[in-house]
């Protein structure tokens, strides 16, 4: 089974639009037909940037996903601190938890909407990581088309 680490603004996404690209990563995530990963920081991001730009019924709908998708939460606590300072030269501080813990899992797939500091990273680009770095469209054109 494909492992998948999930984004903070892919749960954000999902939970003010259930319908997008997010929505369906999640609907199927909900089918077990990947394993879902996410780190807690992901998931309290998630839920701050909903409580300060939605309301309510998207807050609702966000702890209804985390209850069906029921991903797998990677620890992260027990990192050194060289290797988040490695991970700092190539993204933000607040960024490093994401891709520590998509690092960690041993996920196939770090799926985010983060153009900025994830999908057009070129610093990101040229470090060979083991894992592949796509929205949630081409993830869900790769995924239904293998």
């Amino acid at each position: 089974m494909k492992r998948v680490f999930l984004d903070a603004n892919i749960f954000f996404a999902a939970a003010g639009s259930p319908k997008g690209g997010s929505g369906f990563v999640l609907e199927l995530a909900k089918k077990k037909k990947f394993k879902a990963i996410t780190v807690a920081y992901a998931l309290l991001e998630a839920e701050r940037n909903i409580e300060e730009k939605l309301d309510n019924p998207y807050l609702n709908r966000h702890y209804q996903n985390i209850l069906e998708v029921s991903p797998e939460i990677q620890p992260i606590e027990y990192v050194s601190i060289e290797e988040i300072v490695k991970l700092e030269k190539l993204l933000p501080a607040k960024d490093v938890p994401i891709l520590l813990g998509a690092i960690l899992s041993n996920s196939e797939f770090l799926i985010t909407l983060d153009k900025r500091h994830f999908l057009d990273n070129e610093k990101l680009k040229e470090v060979k990581l083991s894992l592949k770095i796509i929205n949630p469209g081409e993830f869900l054109r790769e995924y239904i088309l293998k």
